[in-house]
């Protein structure tokens, strides 16, 4: 009798804010749309980048719309953004290292929510795996991160961490401004952190 195969450990990876370094990328793109320099916007954010000047629904003076989804659209369809943005470093090497460890690296994302970019946004995220050489076997494109099965999930989005805990799933939270009200279970300020959570994580063989 043959002994089962062994499933592999799947990790739900998110990619903005975690392995692309998507505020980074943005910031200049966002000083240059509100006619500032990129020092002019502060480091500190919260999600929804208001510190940058950016509204939730209501435009702006002399009717520019300064909300987010327009900064998105702008960002995507003029500079390409999903494909030009910087690499949180560390990243790239880390998952080439948990991948030959046969971690199972599956890509839980949610860049299809603007209306219109959905090509655009899907051909520039393979373009940017691509380019940074980034290990995975599956690409998801999702709202409701829930509904993909990992066995341990990183994640940036403070909502999208609380809905992880309040599932009873493990999350590793990726540090940024925006989630430091959070408590600090399995929390990673870079990526050699997360090697150490997500090799602790396997299990033993």
């Amino acid at each position: 009798m043959t002994s089962p195969t062994p499933q592999p450990f799947i990790f739900g990876l998110d990619l903005d804010g975690v392995v692309v370094d998507f505020y980074g990328g943005l910031k200049p793109i966002a000083a240059a749309y509100f006619g500032k320099t990129p020092a002019e916007l502060p480091d500190d954010y919260s999600f929804g980048l208001s510190e940058w000047g950016l509204l939730e629904k209501h435009k702006g003076a002399g009717g520019y719309d300064l909300t987010y989804d327009a900064l998105h659209r702008h960002a995507v369809n003029q500079h390409e953004l999903l494909k030009t943005a910087p690499a949180i470093p560390g990243a790239a090497y880390t998952l080439r290292r948990l991948s030959r460890l046969g971690v199972h690296i599956r890509i839980i994302t949610h860049r299809l929510y603007v209306g219109g970019l959905h090509g655009k946004s899907v051909i520039q995220t393979a373009e940017w795996l691509e380019r940074f050489d980034i290990p995975y076997r599956d690409l998801c494109f999702v709202k409701d991160k829930l509904s993909i099965n990992a066995d341990l999930y990183i994640d940036d989005s403070p909502k999208n961490i609380e809905a992880y805990r309040a599932a009873g799933r493990p999350c590793i939270t990726f540090d940024n401004p925006t989630n430091r009200h959070l408590g600090d279970t399995l929390r990673a300020r870079d990526w050699d952190e997360v090697y150490a959570l997500v090799t602790a994580a396997m299990p033993k063989t």
